[in-house]
């Protein structure tokens, strides 16, 4: 007589709510994840010419509008106290009556806080934006952005845009 062994079946497992649950899963971590970018400044810095070196061009002390940012997060314009609110106007005035050969410098304490600085920088941009734009209403009866890239460079070359920046720390001379 034969005997027929009967194979055993190995159980199986269900999967069918694995995918499910890892679906679950992954939305789950996509909404408690902040997903925030960082926010900058835009700025288009000077290509790099390593062949030429450029000598620091004289300008007239009158002609150079110094705004410092304090340690204490403290601003002052031609060594007088300033407000950031302020500085817009002043910067706007400076350019108009300098002209094309004006300077912004701008000197930082490496401890000024950041929100400071970035606020500066705004009101530097916004001054500029409003000249360009007051200009190309007079001229081309529309805002700066509107106007056309030979316009637009027209009026970058009347109102340029000149910032020298510097970063001081108690060794180079920074004020305590």
């Amino acid at each position: 007589m034969l005997f027929r062994r009967e194979k055993r079946r190995v159980p199986e497992l269900n999967t069918t709510s694995t995918a499910d649950i890892s679906f679950m899963l992954l939305i789950f971590f996509l909404v408690t994840t902040s997903m925030d970018t960082d926010k900058g400044l835009s700025r288009q810095l000077p290509p790099p010419n390593p062949v030429e070196e450029q000598q620091p061009a004289a300008v007239r002390e009158g002609l150079v509008l110094h705004v410092h940012i304090a340690e204490n997060n403290t601003l002052s314009v031609n060594d007088s106290s300033l407000s950031v609110s302020e500085l817009r106007n002043r910067i706007k005035s400076h350019v108009q009556q300098s002209g094309k050969e004006h300077v912004i410098e701008l000197k930082a304490e490496r401890t000024a806080d950041y929100n400071t600085y970035f606020q500066v920088q705004n009101e530097l941009v916004a001054a500029y934006r409003e000249l360009r734009d007051t200009r190309a209403k007079e001229q081309f009866g529309h805002v700066y952005a509107l106007c056309t890239e030979q316009q637009q460079e027209q009026l970058r070359e009347e109102i340029p845009q000149h910032v020298s920046e510097i970063y001081l720390t108690r060794q180079e001379g920074g004020e305590p």
